[in-house]
């Protein structure tokens, strides 16, 4: 085992008792979207407002879930909303593409949490993650949760096989390449 699967194995772990609640907050944070916001109002809505309105949704509904849980801390670093688990994993809710990639703004801050660099706050050993949620098409549900070390290392899907969620390796063989972007020797 190299040391990204060792990686996405002690990751996986430190959030396996928590998949189910975690995929209930995106369905929720969705559905609560799509009924709360008038169907004209959507219709003018653009992919970030959109991705916006269902982020705070989740945001809250990590925190109505866990916020009282042993291990789970809150913080908030001059805009970036994270979630502490045991000072292991310190992970954040975003959209994601169908690669479980995320996009928002590249800030130092933003790229220094992808990069697993120092940041004031978060605890130096614990590896960052995105936990996101991949949207259909219409925006109407969630098609997947995915949780992704940033920069490239591995991407895993939470499954859910009745009442028993697991998840699953599914880090492409060019992981770290994008159509377009492929080094060629």
């Amino acid at each position: 085992m190299d040391d990204a699967e060792a990686e996405q194995q002690h990751v996986m772990g430190v959030l396996e008792p928590h998949f189910a609640p975690i995929i209930s907050i995106f369905d929720d944070a969705m559905a609560l979207y799509n009924s709360d916001v008038s169907p004209r109002a959507r219709a003018e809505h653009d992919g970030r407002a959109a991705a916006s309105a269902v982020y705070r949704h989740a945001w809250m509904g990590l925190q109505r879930e866990f916020g009282e849980a042993t291990g789970f801390h809150f913080g908030e670093l001059r805009g970036l909303h994270y979630v502490n688990l045991r000072d292991l994993v310190v992970f954040r809710p975003k959209k994601v593409d169908a690669n479980g990639r995320h996009v928002n703004s590249q800030t130092p801050q933003q790229k220094d949490f992808d990069r697993q660099r120092p940041l004031p706050g978060i605890p130096p050993a614990a590896i960052r993650v995105i936990i996101g949620y991949e949207p259909d098409v219409a925006f109407s549900k969630v098609e997947r949760v995915i949780v992704r070390r940033p920069k490239g290392r591995w991407v895993s899907q939470i499954v859910t096989g009745g009442d028993v969620c697991s998840w699953i390796d599914i880090t492409p063989v060019e992981l770290p390449f994008t159509p377009g972007r492929r080094h060629t020797q």
